[in-house]
């Protein structure tokens, strides 16, 4: 569906669009080109998604029209619950079909497949489940198996059901598959002999992560199709994937220090191909913009992802153009070049500076409003900094700046820690489950910072 059909449906069927046009612009304009579409105000989460009535922002007012409710992240204390109908998710089991056949060599049956993702009212879990379950209905030697996130519970399925397959797909976050994958090399599993390919989700990972993860499972950097990521939100759906070709662009651009030169900005992204999909996608400022018709349809939503968006032939060009061939080197790892020609996505992180940790989301406005506690007051003076970063370990860890101060040096640093995970575990629900999911790791690092 296009764009401009994707807005003419809307303002037919929605009434919270119909409002917001009003609001914004005093009514709706008839839109018949690009331009004109391009020319219509943007929507977001807070001044949108968040303040009209539910039924009022489904199709046709009816929040009866959908099947399933998905939880998303919330900005503030509450998260969000985004119905799908049934046409939302029509394109998700052909597209995980897809990515199956391209990865895991649909050839070597029978294949165990293991959904470590939060189940329950969360988006990717649900629906890759389901995914997988629909797929093995129709594959013979397919079959699925969903410990959720209970570490315990995946490392038993690979000690006692992955031996009797001939490959396992592992879907997680990245720290919870590393997590999970180092237990059980430690615990003696021989992971190399069990044929795991891993697929995460949720947030980034750096090379480094995947060369952690190669060395677990047996492989080597010619194994370009044993580790990778899916980029997508429970707002909006899938936007891409990473393969063969985005990997070893991406590990070209890291390794001799291109990222500036391929892409205009010197921090180094993840990598995506955009997915086919009827999501109309735009770059603004930097950032990315959806459009796209579901159970709360979205026109010209802006998601808050710091993006990039280039064609394969210019991306894989430029590279090209500085003396690497991203296309050969997948040649030279012996397998095929991805035939898909949509545009690649580089994915930086948040505009609004949130980080993801675990595959939670974790806001500026929640910290600040964890640090505003009264159990907090002698430490905080109102200025701090945070960012997503890596233990010695390579586990994710999140690093909190506050400036320095005489309560702060006369304290036990590790108490003030503890005091700080305390109240940011009661507005972000999902740290506080990652704390619960991951005892003994270190979670948070409290840096004292001169002003």
């Amino acid at each position: 569906m296009k764009p401009v059909e994707i807005y003419k449906a809307a303002v037919e069927r929605v009434p919270a669009y119909r409002a917001f046009l009003h609001d914004k612009i005093g009514g709706a304009p008839d839109v018949e080109t690009m331009a004109e579409f391009e020319s219509l105000p943007f929507m977001s989460k807070a001044d949108y998604v968040l303040q009209y009535p539910l039924p009022d922002l489904c199709l046709d007012g009816n929040v009866g029209t959908s099947h399933l409710w998905l939880r998303s992240s919330g900005t503030s204390k509450k998260p969000f619950f985004w119905p799908r109908r049934a046409e939302d998710e029509k394109n998700f089991p052909a597209g995980m079909q897809r990515l199956f056949h391209e990865y895991t060599a649909p050839e070597a049956q029978p294949t165990l497949i293991v959904v470590g993702l939060a189940l329950g009212p969360w988006g990717t879990g649900m629906q890759t489940s389901f995914a997988f379950r629909l797929l093995a209905r129709e594959t013979d030697g397919l079959a699925v198996v969903s410990p959720g996130l209970q570490n315990e519970s995946i490392i038993e399925v690979l000690e006692r059901l992955s031996p009797h397959y001939r490959q396992t797909l592992l879907l997680s976050y990245p720290p919870f598959a590393k997590i999970v994958l180092e237990e059980a090399a430690q615990r003696g599993i021989n992971l190399p002999a069990l044929n795991i390919r891993l697929m995460v989700g949720g947030e980034g990972i750096t090379e480094t992560y995947r060369e952690r993860m190669w060395k677990l499972l047996g492989c080597t950097e010619h194994n370009l199709n044993c580790v990778w990521s899916l980029y997508g939100s429970t707002d909006f759906a899938n936007v891409g994937f990473e393969n063969p070709l985005t990997i070893a662009a991406r590990r070209l651009m890291v390794k001799h220090n291109l990222c500036k030169q391929i892409l205009g900005e010197p921090d180094v992204p993840m990598l995506f191909q955009r997915a086919p999909s009827d999501t109309w996608f735009e770059e603004v400022d930097g950032e990315l913009v959806v459009t796209r018709l579901q159970g709360i349809p979205l026109i010209r939503y802006r998601t808050g992802d710091h993006v990039r968006i280039v064609s394969r032939h210019d991306l894989l060009a430029r590279l090209r153009d500085a003396g690497h061939d991203a296309e050969q080197v997948v040649r030279d790892a012996g397998l095929p070049v991805p035939e898909f020609d949509t545009p690649f996505i580089a994915l930086y992180g948040r505009i609004d500076q949130a980080i993801f940790f675990y595959g939670a989301k974790i806001t500026v406005e929640q910290i600040k409003t964890a640090l505003d506690s009264p159990a907090m007051t002698p430490y905080y003076n109102g200025k701090f900094l945070i960012r997503g970063t890596e233990s010695e370990k390579g586990d994710p860890l999140v690093e909190l700046a506050i400036e320095n101060s005489e309560a702060l040096q006369q304290a036990d640093l590790d108490e003030v820690t503890e005091l700080f995970c305390k109240e940011l575990e009661k507005v972000q629900s999902e740290f506080r489950q990652v704390r619960s999911l991951a005892p003994g790791k270190q979670h948070l690092r409290l840096v004292p910072s001169q002003a």
